[in-house]
């Protein structure tokens, strides 16, 4: 098999970026192990995973930034970014990056700002000073820091993230950003929860893992996001995967059949799987 073979999606990127060149170890839907090269995860470059399966890549030499489908290898060159960005970053596209007029959002990790770019449209990327509000940092309520935008979804041209667990955020280009901030009813309160956000058949959905003390899961839930009524439904969901932090092993729990196996075991061939893995979707397919 060629290293350059990247299985049908959706797959899972399990560890990124263990080589110069970028060879990685995917996961297909089948529990499938599969050795490939994608030279836009590869030491020299920083990276994000966006719009269902394409991947925006950064020379840290030249600076040079592109989009990258790895399934068909079609490039999408962007304007250079020469700011300074960690290995792995957050990015996110309003649309297909093939559509004119696509905007692409970098997120700093750290500061009340972003940068965005129009696909086609403009030669620069343009930075945006951003204030959702502000979070307590101490228990005496002493230290106030700016809340940070992360875990940003795109979702029909718009992008949306959490500020709180009942609080979202909304950016819409009209044309220039702006941020609209709704209350989301319909959730329980004083949970513990960890939580991700994602777009599935064009709605925004939310995925809670409720738990008591460390590791001690009690719930799972799957609820769809109604930005017009600011509410959340919850939805039967399917499988959960992760990955062990102790042994670096891969678990798939199906909920409707309540079985537990392990698909990836770390082995002396296999390593210990990074805890950061993310989801590489074919970039032509409705998930």
């Amino acid at each position: 098999m060629s290293s350059n073979y990247v299985p049908t999606g959706p797959c899972l990127v399990l560890d990124p970026g263990i080589s110069k060149e970028g060879r990685i170890i995917l996961l297909d839907s089948k529990g499938n192990n599969h050795r490939c090269d994608i030279k836009p995860l590869g030491g020299n470059m920083s990276f994000s995973h966006t719009w269902k399966g394409w991947i925006l890549s950064s020379n840290r030499k030249d600076f040079y930034t592109f989009l990258y489908d790895p399934r068909t290898c079609d490039k999408i060159e962007l304007p250079h970014f020469t700011h300074d960005l960690p290995r792995v970053f957050e990015c996110r596209m309003s649309d297909n990056p093939t559509n004119t007029g696509c905007i692409v959002v970098i997120l700093h990790p750290d500061e009340p700002y972003f940068w965005y770019c129009r696909i086609g449209e403009v030669s620069e990327w343009i930075k945006y000073d951003y204030d959702v509000g502000s979070q307590q940092c101490d228990s005496k309520g002493l230290i106030w820091e700016k809340v940070i935008i992360d875990n940003l979804t795109s979702c029909k041209g718009k992008f949306y993230f959490p500020i709180s667990s009942v609080k979202h955020g909304i950016i819409e280009f009209n044309p220039t950003p702006v941020i609209q901030i709704v209350t989301m009813h319909g959730m329980p309160r004083g949970f513990r929860a960890r939580s991700c956000n994602f777009e599935m058949d064009d709605e925004p959905y939310k995925f809670y893992a409720f738990f008591e003390g460390k590791l001690n899961i009690t719930s799972i839930a799957l609820y769809k996001v109604d930005l017009v009524k600011q509410r959340k439904f919850e939805l039967e969901s399917n499988c959960v995967y992760w990955i062990g932090p102790s042994d670096g092993s891969m678990h798939i729990f199906n909920i409707v059949e309540g079985t537990h196996r392990v698909c990836y075991q770390p082995s002396e061939d296999l390593p210990k799987l990074s805890s950061k893995a993310f989801w590489l979707l074919s970039s032509n397919q409705t998930v």
